[in-house]
Parts: structure tokens; C-alpha cells; sequence
């Protein structure tokens, strides 16, 4: 593994980059199709309204077939997110 600053530079790895943004627009364009629902990209208000429709309509259960489930947003989704630090 060799990991460097813009690696994009590279041929190979700006190829890659390109292809895998590629697949994941599709399938992202799939599951709305298939869900009926907007899925925004990113982590922001939005995204979390979104996750909680999907919720309400195909259950927490299904919810790993359409996010990444160790991210923050979705752990406040499903109610996983660890309790926010003790202040002094």
C-alpha cells in the first residue's frame, strides 16, 4: 500500500477515481428508483431526513442495504451513535 498527496496525478488512480464516482452515481440513481426516494449525498441535514423516511417505510433492518452503517449520520439514525462527551 503507498499512499501520497494527489495521488490523482497518476494516470491509474485518476482513472479509478473516475470509474468508481461512475458506479456509485449509478447505483445511487438505482436505489432511488427502486426506494422512491431521494438519497443526498454527503452528510448533512438532508441526508439524515432522508435515512429516517426510509426508516419509516422499509425498517432499520433494511437500512444496510442503502447506507454505510459505521458513519455518524447513520448511527444517529438508528440510535448507535455513542452519547456526545461530558464538558467540565
Amino acid at each position: 500500500l503507498i499512499q501520497r498527496h494527489k495521488a490523482e496525478s497518476d494516470l491509474a488512480v485518476a482513472a479509478a477515481s473516475i470509474l468508481a464516482r461512475r458506479e456509485f452515481v449509478r447505483r445511487l440513481a438505482g436505489m432511488q428508483k427502486e426506494y422512491g426516494l431521494p438519497f443526498p449525498k454527503g452528510a448533512s441535514p438532508a441526508v439524515e431526513a432522508a435515512a429516517r423516511i426510509f426508516v419509516e417505510r422499509y425498517g432499520a433492518e433494511k437500512l444496510g442495504q442503502v447506507v454505510k452503517l459505521h458513519f455518524r449520520t447513520t448511527q444517529r439514525v438508528d440510535g448507535s451513535a455513542p452519547p456526545p462527551p461530558e464538558t467540565p
